[in-house]
């Protein structure tokens, strides 16, 4: 009787970390945010808002050239909507996907957040932007090549 007591204050402790419907509302709560500073540009905002797991996998520069590489070819944000989610506990966290179909200014794309924690420990863990306006034209990829060889003389 003791030994069940804990487990199932445990299990209960779990399943309130875990609740998909508060993971999802939390986590929409800051792609609002995260949006709302892609819009304004704020590259070092937008990364300060990140967790260690996000400035593990990326440097600040890397998400500041991300960032404007999807505003040169999208553009601003005009709408956003949830197309999925997914949360999943791993190895003590909990771990949370929501996908998005994007309005750009000049295109569509989906966005797919990585949410790590939960609640008010909830941090961005990676964030990508998909859309065929994203993809290297043959014209980009002879023009990256060029500038390489140009500066290896």
């Amino acid at each position: 009787m003791t030994f069940r007591m804990p487990l199932a204050l445990a299990a209960a402790l779990l399943l309130a970390a875990c609740n998909p419907g508060a993971q999802v509302a939390d986590a929409k709560v800051e792609i609002e945010a995260l949006q709302a500073l892609y819009n304004k540009g704020d590259a070092k905002a937008f990364y300060d808002v990140g967790g260690d797991t996000l400035h593990k996998a990326a440097p600040r520069e890397q998400l500041e050239g991300m960032m404007a590489l999807i505003d040169a070819r999208l553009g601003k944000i005009r709408s956003s909507k949830q197309t999925g989610f997914k949360t999943a506990f791993k190895n003590g966290a909990t771990f949370t996907t929501i996908t998005m179909q994007t309005s750009f200014e000049r295109g569509e794309g989906t966005e797919t957040y990585l949410f790590e924690g939960s609640g008010k420990d909830m941090k961005l863990a990676g964030w990508n932007v998909n859309s065929p306006l994203l993809n290297l034209s043959p014209e980009d990829v002879k023009k990256l090549t060029e500038d390489k060889g140009k500066a290896a003389r």
